[in-house]
C-alpha cells in the first residue's frame, strides 16, 4: 500500500480548551458588601445563601478585605436567604426576592456585639472576670488589634475553661495571625465542649490543612462533610484556582485545583480546571486522568472528551490514545476516524494481528464506510482462515472503491476464496 495512505496527521484540538469556571448556567449575580455601623468594610464574614424553593442550593462565601462577596444564581423568581456570621458581630439574617436576570448590588450592616461569638448565643459563664475579658477581646478584635484580642480571649478561658465562645473567638484570632497549631487546639477545645458550629469545624480544618497534617485534616474534613460544608470549601479553593488561571499562573492553578479535589474528588469544575491547566504545563498524565474521571460520570461531556484526547496524544500511550479517539468520534468524527486508522496501521505494520483486528473493527464501528479498514480486516480474516468474513469485507471494499489501487488485488483474492469455497 502506498506510504501516503498511512501519513495521517495527528491534530491537537487546543482551541476548545478553556478553564472550567462555572458550576451552573448563571442567570443572576449578587455583588454584596458587608459594613459596620460606621460604613467601614468587614472582612472575613461568612455569608451563607439558601433558598426555600431550591432545597439543593447552598452557597457559602467569605467577604474579602473590602467587605465584598459574590454569589451566582441559576434561578430567578425565587427568594434567597442570607446569613452573615463573624466572631465579634451579631449574626444577621436577611432575604431578597429575585425576579430579574442580571447583576444586583446590595449592602448590609453588621452590628458589633457579644452575641455573634458563637452562633448568636450570649457568653454563658458565671465568672464575671471571664465575661469582662471576653468582651475586651471582642472590642480588640473589632479594632483588628489581634495581639490584644488573643491575650484577652486567653484570659477569658483562664477564668472559665468552659466558655465555648471564647475558645471559638480565640481560634478565629489565631487563624488571622497564622498561629495554626494554636488555632486548631482552640477549635478542638470548643468541640470538646459540645460546639458543632460550622465556623468551628471550618477553623479546625483550615488550621490542620495549613499545618499539612493530612490525617487531622482528613478527620476535620469528614466533620465538615457532616454539616454540608465539604463541597462549599472545595468550591472556595476552585475559585482561587480560576483566579490564578485568569492571572496566567497555570502552575499555581493546577495546584489549587488539586487542593479542591482533595476536599471533594467529584467536583466536576475542578476536574476540568485540572485537566486544562495540566495540559498547559505538561502534566499530561494528570490531565488525562482528570478528564477520564469526568467521563465516567458523564460520557457525553464534550469538553472532557477533547481534553482527554489532547492529553493522551501528548502522552504517546497508544492504547490510551485509541480509547480517547473512540470517544472523540462523537464530536470530531473525521479526526477520530483518521487517528483510529493510523493506529490500526501501526499495529498491522508491527505484525500485531490481534491488535490490528481489534482496531480495524473499531474503525468500522465509527465509520462503516472506511474502505481500507474493510480491506485490511479481510487480510486478517484470510490469515485466520475465516473465509466467509474475508469475502464479506472484500466485497464491501470493492463496493466502496471499485477502482482503487487495491481493487485488482481484492478481486483476485475473491476469486481465490471462491475456488476454496467451490473445493
Amino acid at each position: 500500500m502506498p506510504t501516503t495512505r498511512r501519513t495521517l496527521a495527528w491534530l491537537l484540538i487546543l482551541a476548545w480548551i478553556v478553564p472550567g469556571v462555572a458550576f451552573a448556567e448563571r442567570k443572576a449575580r449578587l455583588m454584596g458588601k458587608v459594613v459596620d455601623p460606621k460604613g467601614d468594610p468587614i472582612s472575613g464574614v461568612v455569608v451563607t445563601t439558601t433558598s426555600p424553593q431550591i432545597p439543593s442550593f447552598r452557597e457559602a462565601r467569605t467577604t474579602d478585605k473590602k467587605g465584598g462577596f459574590t454569589v451566582d444564581f441559576s434561578e430567578v423568581n425565587v427568594t434567597y436567604h442570607y446569613r452573615f456570621e463573624k466572631a465579634g458581630y451579631q449574626t444577621l439574617d436577611a432575604q431578597q426576592e429575585w425576579h430579574l436576570e442580571g447583576t444586583q448590588r446590595s449592602q448590609w450592616t453588621m452590628t458589633p456585639g457579644e452575641a455573634s461569638a458563637v452562633g448568636g448565643v450570649p457568653p454563658a459563664s458565671t465568672s464575671e472576670p471571664a465575661i469582662l475579658a471576653f468582651n475586651g477581646g471582642i472590642t480588640a478584635l473589632k479594632a483588628k488589634d489581634y495581639a490584644t484580642a488573643e491575650a484577652k480571649f486567653k484570659e477569658a478561658v483562664g477564668y472559665d475553661s468552659k466558655l465555648v465562645q471564647a475558645w471559638v473567638a480565640l481560634s478565629t484570632v489565631q487563624m488571622e495571625t497564622g498561629h495554626n497549631q494554636e488555632a486548631a487546639e482552640a477549635a478542638e477545645k470548643a468541640m470538646a465542649l459540645g460546639s458543632r458550629d460550622e465556623a468551628v469545624l471550618t477553623l479546625r480544618w483550615q488550621a490542620y490543612r495549613n499545618l499539612k497534617n493530612e490525617a487531622k485534616a482528613a478527620e476535620a474534613l469528614k466533620d465538615l462533610e457532616g454539616v454540608g460544608r465539604r463541597t462549599e470549601e472545595a468550591k472556595k479553593l476552585h475559585n482561587e484556582g480560576v483566579a490564578l488561571v485568569k492571572a496566567g499562573d497555570n502552575t499555581g492553578a493546577f495546584a489549587k485545583f488539586q487542593e479542591a479535589l482533595n476536599v471533594d474528588p467529584n467536583l466536576q469544575a475542578s476536574l476540568i480546571g485540572l485537566a486544562t491547566a495540566g495540559l498547559k504545563i505538561g502534566r499530561n498524565a494528570e490531565a488525562a486522568t482528570a478528564a477520564e474521571a469526568i467521563l465516567k460520570a458523564n460520557p457525553k461531556n464534550e469538553q472532557a472528551i477533547r481534553l482527554r484526547y489532547n492529553a493522551c496524544l501528548l502522552l504517546e500511550d497508544k492504547d490510551r490514545l485509541f480509547d480517547s479517539l473512540v470517544g472523540l468520534s462523537a464530536v470530531e468524527p473525521a479526526i477520530a476516524g483518521n487517528g483510529l486508522l493510523k493506529l490500526a496501521f501501526e499495529a498491522w505494520d508491527a505484525n500485531d494481528k490481534v491488535r490490528a483486528k481489534e482496531r480495524f473493527t473499531k474503525v468500522l464501528e465509527v465509520n462503516p464506510n472506511q474502505p481500507l479498514a474493510h480491506y485490511y480486516l479481510a487480510l486478517v480474516y484470510v490469515n485466520e482462515g475465516a473465509n466467509a468474513e474475508a469475502r464479506s469485507h472484500l466485497e464491501r471494499f470493492l463496493t466502496l472503491t471499485p477502482k482503487g489501487p487495491e481493487a485488482d488485488t481484492a478481486r483476485e483474492m475473491l476469486k481465490q476464496l471462491g475456488k476454496i469455497k467451490n473445493d
